[in-house]
């Protein structure tokens, strides 16, 4: 006897991935608060040339949340995955670059430096 399956039309599939409750959304949202918490609490702590890595490390952590469960990229097609992790690679590899050349500066030519004694005004 043949199995007979329920036909549930071409929505059917679209009309699962959108049935979880408002409980997923105020999960993410907690923990978005906290990580803004997390951002004001050290943003004001002298932590060093660890500033910059723990904001970016916070900021990208919270940027994830909203862009997989508020923008539903976990029920995307694979596609838009594919642009989201190709993005997500060419942020790094262009940060990479901005902090290598931070990095490998002389001293003196960052905003940090101090002006040469002959620029001091006394």
């Amino acid at each position: 006897m043949p199995e007979i399956t329920e036909n549930r039309g071409p929505n059917a599939v679209h009309a699962d991935a959108h049935a979880h409750g408002p409980g997923r959304y105020f999960v993410i949202w907690i923990l978005l608060l906290i990580f803004t918490a997390t951002t004001v609490i050290t943003g004001r702590m002298d932590l060093g040339d660890y500033n910059i890595i723990l904001a970016l490390a916070i900021a990208s952590i919270k940027a994830s949340l909203v862009v997989l469960f508020f923008m539903h990229m976990t029920e995307a097609a694979g596609t838009n995955r594919l642009i989201f992790i190709v993005s997500i690679i060419f942020t790094v590899v262009m940060m990479t670059g901005v902090f290598g050349d931070i990095l490998t500066r002389n001293p003196m030519t960052l905003p940090t430096g101090n002006p040469p004694v002959e620029f001091r005004a006394e």
